[in-house]
């Protein structure tokens, strides 16, 4: 006897993905709509199987019912269950709208299905039918890597083959990037000096020659100067920068120390993490994010501003962090690190600052923290966790 699993589809595409992983059916049934069907939903629940090794690009149907009529639900599933009479079916209430959950209930009752729901923020499900079964929770194992989650929403990584050069830099320049952090109050007038120079030229394709005057340097900004191996004579320095470095020195190197950061706590209490993303929505926008990681199939992402930094404004910055939650839906959570004290007021987070973060779920992290974040990001993990969320 073959197993169907059956799916009612909406924004939401985890859930599906996690019970269809778990049941490991002969083949889906997905009870959609239009609406989703537009939004490529039932199509990005299959593309992250397939990244999961599980292709059912053959093996699912697709019923389009009326998602407010009970009936034309009943009517079109009725028709297509028929050329399965003899299949075994187990079904997955967490989605869709009211009336097809309602619907696909009273339908696959009279076949003795087992139903399941997935609770909100929960790797698991419990099964209110058939009354018999098992009153216990019972768990879900799978968990998303990051690009796994973003296929989930129909989001492709468009630089998905830099990706582990990216990790491969940031975990060369690691002690260099803690050491800016570290020292940053003393060596941060170079770094604006340098940013100023550089910024221009981020996306340089060919290696640009840096050469400019600056007086004045401290005993770490000299120490910098070296470690960054610039050419120093007298109050001139000099240098040629590849695309890398540039980027490194006007930014880059906050988030890679969060990256680094994070990674010590990978597998323990972070499941994937990737840096220096670039996704392109369905409608072709393309947007960069700096660091992204996943924790119990929930999506985590860090924004990351220094001081010298051109036109930083709070307001772009948190837009741009709830377009993404938008795009996402409610489980996605984001941290701002910043080495500005343009987010202060009297040594606190300025009230307006404070007030956007809270409206887009963001924990904003000060420039006094920037140190301990990895520790401060996996404290918040563990609080969550122990509330059950």
């Amino acid at each position: 006897m073959s197993h169907v699993h059956v799916c009612l589809v909406s924004d939401q595409t985890i859930p599906n993905i996690l019970s269809i992983y778990h049941f490991k059916p002969d083949s889906v049934l997905f009870i959609t709509t239009k609406d989703m069907e537009g939004k490529g939903k039932t199509q990005a629940i299959l593309d992250t199987l397939k990244h999961l090794g599980f292709d059912y690009e053959n093996r699912h149907k697709r019923v389009e019912v009326a998602e407010d009529s009970i009936l034309d639900c009943h009517n079109k599933i009725g028709a297509t269950v028929q050329e399965h009479d003899d299949a075994e079916y187990s079904v997955n209430l967490t989605n869709g709208t009211k009336i097809m959950s309602i619907a696909a209930y009273d339908f696959f009752k009279d076949y003795g299905s087992k139903m399941i729901y997935i609770p909100i923020d929960k790797n698991e499900f419990i099964t209110p039918f058939p009354k018999k079964a098992h009153i216990k929770p019972e768990p879900l194992n799978l968990r998303l890597s990051v690009t796994q989650y973003l296929s989930a929403y129909g989001l492709k990584v468009s630089n998905l083959e830099k990706l582990e050069r990216n990790r491969k830099e940031a975990i060369d320049r690691k002690e260099l990037s803690r050491w800016i952090v570290m020292h940053y109050e003393d060596i941060k007038d170079l770094l604006v000096w340098l940013g100023g120079i550089l910024r221009k030229h981020r996306d340089n394709k060919k290696d640009y020659l840096l050469r400019g005057d600056f007086e004045g340097s401290t005993h770490a900004e000299n120490e910098l100067i070296k470690r960054l191996n610039i050419q120093h004579s007298g109050k001139t320095l000099s240098k040629l920068m590849s695309r890398s470095e540039i980027r490194y020195i006007t930014g880059g190197w906050l988030e890679e120390f969060c990256f680094c950061e994070l990674c010590e706590h990978l597998k323990k209490n972070i499941d994937d993490i990737q840096l220096g993303l670039k996704l392109k929505s369905n409608k072709g926008v393309e947007n960069e994010f700096d660091v992204m990681f996943t924790k119990g199939n929930a999506l985590y992402f860090v924004e990351c501003k220094t001081l010298e930094q051109q036109n930083l404004d709070y307001r772009d910055i948190l837009y741009k962090i709830g377009a993404l939650q938008k795009d996402f839906g409610l489980r996605v959570n984001s941290y701002w690190v910043t080495t500005s004290s343009k987010i202060l007021k009297d040594s606190d987070l300025h009230p307006a600052v404070k007030a956007r973060a809270e409206q887009f779920n963001t924990t904003v992290i000060p420039p006094k923290d920037v140190p301990n974040l990895g520790n401060i990001i996996v404290d918040k993990l563990k609080m969550k966790e122990e509330r059950g969320l």
